[in-house]
């Protein structure tokens, strides 16, 4: 019995020699006849995995010490009067939030210093990773006040032209960033940890 030599495509009735259809398939760019595109492929595969892997290993502690330097840096400036751009704004919001007990007044710099040491005990648990979550519960109690002016005090800072957001409102809303990172450290945090590992992650989603 003969083997039959043509096909029919799925689209098409006219026959197709199989013969045909064998060449052209192992005439790729992948195909054991180019070895150079099969070798720079496995190379491009191979480097992507190592980066993803790195990435999984390190993202999240890059992650969380460069959000610690911020704080730190941001909390310093607030122990100095008149240095922290964001000065009447925390103390017109903290006047807000306490509902009028502490005076939104510069002078009044025990409100600053206490807001001041809240920052640095964040960032400083952030960058040496102990107690991660009390740092991660305080970072969340932290950016509801922060985030706060955009509902409490949106006169201010939306009064650009066209309600477009004033300096301090740009300054109010790129925090929305922060609120994201912390999001992310508490999906990957077990146990006051935090999770470093790809097999650790795919453990957790199973």
């Amino acid at each position: 019995m003969s083997v039959p030599t043509t096909t029919y495509s799925e689209e098409s009735t006219t026959p197709v020699r199989v013969d045909t259809l064998a060449e052209d398939i192992h005439t790729g760019p992948l195909s054991r006849k180019d070895p150079v595109a099969v070798k720079l492929f496995a190379v491009v595969r191979s480097g992507e995995a190592a980066i993803h892997r790195w990435l999984m290993r390190y993202s999240i502690t890059a992650l969380r010490v460069s959000m610690g330097a911020v704080y730190v840096g941001f909390g310093i400036l607030k122990y100095f009067p008149g240095l922290s751009p964001v000065q009447d704004l925390a103390l017109a919001t903290t006047h807000l939030l306490t509902f009028g007990l502490v005076p939104a007044v510069v002078s009044n710099s025990a409100a600053m210093a206490l807001i001041a040491t809240l920052e640095c005990t964040i960032g400083l648990l952030l960058i040496t990773g102990r107690w991660l979550r009390l740092a991660v519960s305080l970072l969340a109690v932290q950016l509801g006040g922060i985030l706060s002016p955009i509902v409490l005090l949106t006169g201010r800072m939306f009064a650009g032209p066209h309600h477009m957001p004033t300096l301090e409102g740009q300054y109010v809303l790129k925090d929305v960033i922060l609120l994201a990172a912390t999001m992310v450290m508490i999906a990957t945090s077990v146990r006051g940890g935090v999770i470093t590992d790809s097999r650790c992650l795919s453990r957790k989603e199973t």
